[in-house]
Formats: C-alpha cells, sequence, structure tokens
C-alpha cells in the first residue's frame, strides 16, 4: 500500500505563520516565503555575484525563473530514500546544484572553441544556460516520480500551475528513472519567460545545450553538460555527507565497470536465486549464471541511475548490445538472448528470456559463490532444439553446436550480418563510440572498429588480425563510395568541446540496406575529409 505523505497532525502552521486550511496536509506557499529561508537566499546571492547581468536583466532572466520553479517544488523532497529526502530537498538540491553549476562555469571560457569577441558577446548566455539546467534537471520528478492530490480531491500536475490548496503526495511505485529527465521539458515554457527564451533562441547551439540537459542527454551537451552533471553530484554529496570537491573531480568510471558493480550489488541485495517454485530473478550453475533478461536489465538500469551515471542506454537492446561488446555476458551465437526452460528438481518448469554471464564476473572467489541451482537451464534456441543441450548444475557446459568452429571471413557473411543488425536496431548509430554513423547522407563504417566488432558477435576467438581479412572481404564488394584519388578510407574529425579526435572508416554507396528509407539525419559532431593516404589500404 502506498502511503499519502502529508504533514504530522501536530505541525499546523505553515513556515509565515498562518495556520492550515487543512489540519494534517501540507499548506502550498508563496516563492517569496520559500526562497526567504536564509540557506536559500545565501545560495541565491551567490549566483548573483557570478553573472555580470545588470539587476533588471537577472530578476527577469532568472529570479523570475527561479521563483516559478519554487512556486512548483514547494516541499517536496528530491528524493524517496536517497540525498535530499527532507521536506523542501527539491528546493534545495536545485538551488545547490545551480549554485555548483554556475562556480564551475567561472573556470572556462563559453562558447568553447570560440572566437574571443563571440566568446565575451555571449558569455552570460551561456552562464544562464548553464544555471537554467541545473537548476530544472531534476523538475520532472514532479510528473514522473509522485503523486499529488490537493483538498478538493484532484490530482495535481505542474502544469496546471502552482498549487492553491492544501495537498499531500505519495511515491509512484516501479519508478522508470529516465522519464523524469524528458518530463522537465514540458514545463520549460512554463517556468522560463518567452524573452528569456527567444534571447536564448538567437544561439542555436546555446538552446540546443539547454534542451539536451534537461532531456538528460548530457553526452551532447558538450563541457556545459559536464559541468551541470559535476554540480549534481556535489550537491547529491554534500547532501549524503561527503566530500563535494571529490565528487566534482572524481574521474568517471568506464560504464563496462558501472555495469558490473550494479550486478554485484544487485546481486549481494535484490535478486532472488535458485528459487526452486519460481520466483526467481536468476539461476546459478556450475558454469553459467542466468539472469531474467528484461527484469535484469530494468534493474541495472535503475541502479545506474541512482547512482546518477546517465549514460547507460535506454533501452534494453543498447543495453545488451554494450554488455556483449565488452565481453561481460555469454552471448547466443550472435544476439545476447537466450530462449531457455528452466526445470526446477522438484518439479516446478517454466520457459524465459535469460542473459548468461560468467560466474567469475560476479564472484572472483569460487568460494564465495551461493549454491548451485538444483535442476537445469536448457537453451531453446531454434538452433538449439535438436540437440537440447542441457546445462546444469551437475553437468560442465558444452560448447553450442550453433557456434562456428570456422566461420568464413567472407564480405558476405560480414555485410549481411551487418544488414540484419541495423534492420533490427541492434547496433548503435551516431552515438558515442558507435561503429556507425550517418555522415553526408549516407552510412560511415568505422574501421577497424565495426569490422572487431563482427568478430566479437560471432564469438571469434581469433588473433585481432584476422579483422584486416573481414575488411579486406568487405572492400572487395565495391559497395563504398571511393575517394577522387582512388584510396577507400575517408576520415572524419570529432567536433566538439574539448575533442580533437578522428575517425576513419568506409561510407558507403547506398545506405538504404542498412536503413530503408528512413535514413538517420547526418552526426552533427562529425566532420567529413578526405584523409591521409597514408592511413589508406
Amino acid at each position: 500500500m502506498r502511503i499519502w505523505l502529508t504533514r504530522k497532525q501536530t505541525e499546523t502552521t505553515s513556515s509565515d505563520g498562518k495556520p492550515n486550511a487543512t489540519e494534517g496536509w501540507l499548506q502550498p506557499e508563496s516563492s517569496q516565503t520559500l526562497l526567504a529561508v536564509s540557506s536559500r537566499q545565501q545560495l541565491i546571492q551567490f549566483i548573483r555575484q557570478s553573472t555580470a547581468l545588470p539587476a533588471s536583466l537577472f530578476e527577469r532572466f532568472w529570479l523570475t525563473p527561479l521563483h516559478r520553479f519554487a512556486e512548483l517544488a514547494q516541499s517536496f523532497p528530491a528524493s524517496e530514500n536517497h540525498h535530499h529526502a527532507h521536506a523542501g530537498g527539491l528546493l534545495d538540491h536545485s538551488l545547490e546544484a545551480a549554485c555548483y553549476a554556475a562556480r564551475l562555469r567561472q573556470s572556462y571560457l563559453f562558447p568553447p572553441d570560440a572566437a574571443p569577441e563571440d566568446q565575451a558577446a555571449q558569455s552570460e548566455r551561456w552562464t544562464t544556460v548553464i544555471i537554467y539546467a541545473a537548476l530544472l534537471h531534476d523538475v520532472g520528478k514532479l510528473v514522473t516520480d509522485i503523486e499529488v492530490e490537493d483538498a478538493s480531491g484532484q490530482r495535481w500536475f505542474p502544469w496546471h500551475g502552482p498549487l492553491t490548496q492544501p495537498y499531500r503526495f505519495r511515491y509512484l511505485p516501479q519508478r522508470d528513472y529516465l522519464r523524469h529527465p524528458a518530463a522537465a521539458a514540458l514545463l520549460l515554457a512554463q517556468l522560463i519567460p518567452p524573452e528569456s527564451l527567444d534571447w536564448l533562441a538567437t544561439d542555436a547551439a546555446a538552446l540546443s545545450t539547454l534542451l539536451h540537459c534537461l532531456n538528460g542527454q548530457y553526452q551532447y551537451a558538450g563541457l556545459a553538460g559536464e559541468l551541470v552533471q559535476k554540480a549534481d553530484r556535489a550537491s547529491v554529496a554534500f547532501n549524503l555527507g561527503g566530500d563535494p570537491v571529490k565528487a566534482i573531480h572524481r574521474p568517471q568510471t568506464s560504464l563496462p565497470q558501472q555495469i558490473i558493480a550494479a550486478l554485484r550489488d544487485l546481486l549481494a541485495h535484490d535478486f532472488r536465486l535458485n528459487n526452486p517454485n519460481g520466483g526467481s530473478d536468476g539461476w546459478l550453475t556450475e558454469n553459467a549464471l542466468w539472469l531474467v533478461s528484461k527484469n535484469a536489465a530494468d534493474a541495472m538500469r535503475g541502479w545506474l541511475l541512482r547512482q546518477g551515471i546517465d549514460a547507460v542506454p535506454q533501452h534494453n537492446v543498447r543495453l545488451f548490445d554494450e554488455m556483449q561488446t565488452h565481453q561481460l555476458l555469454i552471448p547466443c551465437v550472435d544476439k545476447a538472448i537466450w530462449h531457455c526452460r528452466i526445470a526446477a528438481n522438484g518439479g516446478w518448469s517454466s520457459e524465459l528470456t535469460l542473459l548468461r554471464f560468467p560466474p567469475s564476473l560476479i564472484w572472483e572467489d569460487p568460494q564465495q559463490r551461493p549454491a548451485i541451482f538444483s535442476g537445469t537451464v536448457t537453451p531453446l534456441t531454434e538452433a538449439l532444439k535438436e540437440t537440447e543441450a542441457v546445462v546444469s548444475g551437475d553437468a560442465p557446459v558444452e560448447q553450442s553446436p550453433t557456434e562456428p568452429d570456422d566461420t568464413p571471413f567472407s564480405g558476405e557473411t560480414f555485410w549481411q550480418w551487418l544488414v540484419d543488425n541495423c534492420r533490427a536496431q541492434h547496433l548503435e548509430i551516431n552515438e558515442p563510440n558507435a561503429r556507425i554513423h550517418t555522415v553526408a547522407g549516407t552510412a560511415f563504417l568505422v574501421t577497424p572498429g565495426i569490422f572487431k566488432l563482427w568478430l566479437d558477435a560471432c564469438g571469434q576467438n581469433e588473433p585481432a588480425e584476422r579483422w584486416r581479412e573481414v575488411q579486406k572481404g568487405f572492400q572487395n564488394l565495391h559497395l563504398h563510395r571511393k575517394r577522387k584519388n582512388g584510396l577507400n578510407i575517408w576520415h572524419c574529425a570529432v567536433v566538439g568541446p574539448r575533442r580533437s579526435s578522428r575517425l576513419k572508416g568506409y561510407l558507403l554507396d547506398d545506405p538504404t540496406p542498412l536503413f530503408g528509407d528512413d535514413i538517420p539525419f547526418n552526426n552533427p559532431h562529425l566532420l567529413l575529409s578526405e584523409g591521409e593516404d597514408a592511413n589508406d589500404l
């Protein structure tokens, strides 16, 4: 049962001394009252000192959105059981994050990579973008995380405007931690005056950066996105008794390491294993840990997001691909998912889709592993139905008969794999570290990454140099566009804040075999060039 959260019966007056109209309910307060708290006034004063806007513009462009936000934030916490879980925690956390962001912004010139005169002219606009992004990064939680009811019995949503009646709220079960960043965009025009948005829109990059941040797409927001994330972490660390300076400077752990940490913690505290009567999250056999695919993916994503890790893929297929690319799981031929029949010795059985992990990934010491499942896990993929190869706790795992002993390293085999997986949306397009991008209206295949990915997907335990054989096989198909000098390899510069890397690869003559008629937009972060002949084949 979900419990309505209200004011305790003994606390029947609001912070401005006025009695509550409905005893036991929370009383709406004005933004002036909410922001009059001394700690909040100190934060506002620091932000005021961080911008060079004249007083009149500071009032319109900064204080007006702040007061509108405070009217919506009221006494809501920032989270149910984590950071800033106290009454008013959402407003406190958002102000702290804005303050940290304003402080961090002072150490950088914006927009990055612009000429000095452009940076001087646009400086305050970018300062405002960063403060807005930090202040509003959690406002979507008012839509996705809580259910609010006013004294009339009506449900309140923030797009209705500020609360005018006593209210109570409760947290929604099974919250999707990917939704609240997207919900923030619903409230943007309500919180920021049109003239402020007009001012930001005169710089398309500035407005784009704000929208990316509010949607949680920090990977596209460049340096500004990094500062907002650091400000968020610093506020969380300060509230939880940690060191905000260390939180700001803490290096980002790689996503594969974060996924492993999530799995280990979930298995230690949340996942149920080996239930002989059903209701398990997974089963441990002698040579494999099997986890229910969707449940495991959703739990891992939620765990990572609760830790402030925003780079986790939003879709399960992409999360599976990430784990498969980094060899965190054992694939079924070239796919992450296994279709299996689980049968306990006591008689219970079921067919489920599972992910298969090596137990050593979770428990480095075999002595720490839980007991082995008393039953069998039998793969039921089409390729294995004839053999019914049983993977159980009583016998070692046999090699899947569908895993090729000597897959031909032909261009045709690679090309068919590429087409099938692009059409099935199993491969990332235009994402950081993706092997496929759209450039100049066609597909750009990153080499050697795309060929190594194919070898990994096929389970080849071959020397790393074998990718060259695959690449030559593909090149002989003549599906790519050659450069003016007759060479094959094109180069792309990765453009963006603090980036100077380059990619090389093939441009397809025709991208429709991969995408059909729905060709993705060109990746704005890649700039095509002819490249250097010395790096060609």
